[in-house]
């Protein structure tokens, strides 16, 4: 996980390494001409993310799939431990209603950091799962997760890339 940290890091470095030495001495003049480019307000992005992860978390308390499918882009990506990359929100969708029939019955994502630039952040967190299938006694996981977040054209940041790693061993 922490090369997969590493390598987030690596890319938005290198974004910003990209973008920081694109163009010619007339783009600059031009640049210097237009308004500038906002700063991203991290905290009030972090606390949109903190607002959406207390949303997913109702959701899996209330059993609906829906509603965490509609956190996520059209276009989204689940890296789920031990599966199958799963694609679009219909198969979200059928991911995490699976996963609630199984028996998540909560979880609690906690923010730890936010990266990022222009309308894509990249959030490291950790979370912590209370799972009781139907007729058994309650199991809890914990791990870390990476999600890459996308402002959406309403404005609304989305989870779109989203991949977590589980401390239960594979069965």
């Amino acid at each position: 996980m922490k090369f997969k940290i590493f390598l987030c890091v690596i890319i938005l470095l290198m974004s910003f390494s990209l973008i920081s030495c694109q163009g010619t001495q007339e783009q600059a003049e031009e640049v210097e001409q237009e308004e500038p480019v906002p700063v991203m307000d991290v905290a009030q992005v972090r606390q949109a993310i903190e607002e959406a992860n207390a949303k997913f978390g109702e959701a899996v308390r209330m059993a609906d799939a829906a509603a965490i499918a509609d956190l996520y882009t059209e276009d989204a990506r689940l890296l789920p431990p031990n599966s199958e990359m799963i694609e679009g929100k219909e198969g979200i969708e059928a991911f995490w209603g699976g996963g609630l029939q199984m028996g998540i019955k909560e979880a609690v994502l906690t923010t730890l950091d936010v990266l990022g630039i222009g309308d894509m952040v990249c959030e490291i967190g950790k979370y912590d799962l209370t799972i009781q299938p139907e007729g058994q006694e309650a199991m809890k996981d914990s791990g870390k997760y990476l999600v890459i977040w996308k402002k959406a054209m309403d404005g609304i940041w989305k989870l779109h890339v989203d991949i977590w790693n589980t401390n239960m061993p594979a069965q």
